[in-house]
């Protein structure tokens, strides 16, 4: 399990990291001009799905960052707003800005067009980088979530009753989606139409964190899970032609998501040997942010060069370049901007909780109260 002290640097858990690898490649291929990961798929008769990458980075996400508030509630009584949002905005801006400024100083966009982006309500403009409408999901999410816990704390409210009010949002979002999708009123971009993904990765944090051993006894079914996963990818290939399909759609991605999390995450609990292929998918997800934000931009470069080449070597260099030159500006972005930003973001503003995930805060309540923890 990933322990670490308070205020140092976790370990990472490869596990996390491995999820995030499969659902940056699943976004990288679905933007490529040729997919060559989803080929196996293509020939089964799939339409590419590599869009549910996004709902999957939305579930862990929910997991992870709704992770730290639920544990920081249990273990101190209250959530500090103010460092979570600092923090928050530390990981996730100056990747996000600097893509911002280049773009404007290299004439790529406009200062008019990326307003919606410098305001991150990009997802409800729909200009600027269009890509980043779910960082604009994910922000609105948070600062909904971190205004809930300080409620929560002030007025003492149960994490079942805060878990239920999620499940009923949730619910609430689902039906809202269907039913502003049949009306004709666009739904896959905006908050208050996606927000339920991330909420289903905050119930699993609040799972984990608060009945741990349910967590575990959940994960434990992985006849479900796997179920889960076949019956969704069956929907994904042989969905009925109706208009309703588009929204449901998007319910099946969040189903799969959780099913993939509950299954690849092991709590931390086990010390496992992995493949190279595991660790190359790893080794990816540990960039993954800094290849989201970049891996749209090098299309266009790729497809030129491809012109230029002799058809079978230019088949070839679409497969690959997308994908390879993501991941490579990627990396560099990454540890130019990114890991020297979350260094500064450690020093100055040390978290208040060890992790997202490890010992589950229950546990480590009950072992702080234990009279061997108290010196009695």
């Amino acid at each position: 399990m990933a322990q670490s002290t308070f205020g140092s640097t976790p370990r990472r858990e490869i596990e996390l990291d491995f999820i995030r690898g499969l659902a940056i490649l699943m976004v990288v291929d679905f933007h490529s001009p040729s997919a060559w990961l989803f080929r196996p798929f293509s020939l089964l008769g799939f339409e590419h799905f590599g869009w549910m990458g996004v709902d999957l980075f939305f579930v862990l996400s929910g997991f992870l960052v709704g992770g730290l508030l639920v544990k920081e509630l249990k273990l101190r009584g209250r959530v500090d707003a103010y460092r979570f949002l600092i923090r928050r905005g530390l990981k996730i801006w100056p990747p996000y800005y600097v893509l911002l400024a280049i773009m404007l100083l290299t004439g790529h966009q406009s200062l008019h067009f990326l307003q919606g982006n410098l305001l991150n309500i990009q997802n409800y403009t729909g200009d600027g980088v269009k890509h980043t409408w779910s960082l604009a999901v994910e922000e609105h999410t948070y600062l909904i979530l971190v205004l809930l816990m300080f409620l929560a704390a002030r007025y003492t409210v149960r994490m079942r009753s805060l878990f239920l009010l999620l499940a009923i949002t949730s619910v609430f979002t689902v039906l809202l989606r269907l039913t502003l999708f049949e009306l004709g009123h666009p739904v896959y971009f905006e908050t208050h139409t996606r927000i339920e993904a991330i909420l289903y990765g905050v119930m699993l944090a609040m799972l984990y964190h608060y009945v741990p051993a349910t967590f575990w006894r959940l994960q434990r079914q992985t006849w479900l899970w796997c179920t889960l996963i076949v019956l969704g990818l069956a929907f994904f290939r042989f969905h009925p032609a109706y208009r309703w399909t588009n929204s449901v759609l998007l319910d099946v991605a969040n189903a799969i998501s959780i099913a993939t999390i509950m299954l690849l995450y092991r709590s931390g609990r086990e010390e496992r040997s992995h493949s190279f292929f595991y660790r190359a998918v790893a080794w990816v997800g540990l960039y993954s942010y800094g290849i989201y934000l970049w891996h749209v931009s090098i299309i266009s470069p790729v497809q030129k060069l491809a012109s230029r080449l002799p058809y079978g070597a230019g088949v070839v260099w679409l497969g690959v370049a997308p994908v390879g030159a993501a991941i490579v500006l990627g990396v560099f972005f990454t540890k130019l901007i990114e890991f020297p930003s979350l260094k500064i973001r450690d020093r100055l503003f040390p978290r208040r909780v060890d992790s997202p995930v490890g010992i589950p805060a229950e546990t480590e309540a009950e072992q702080a109260a234990s009279p061997l923890a108290l010196g009695r």
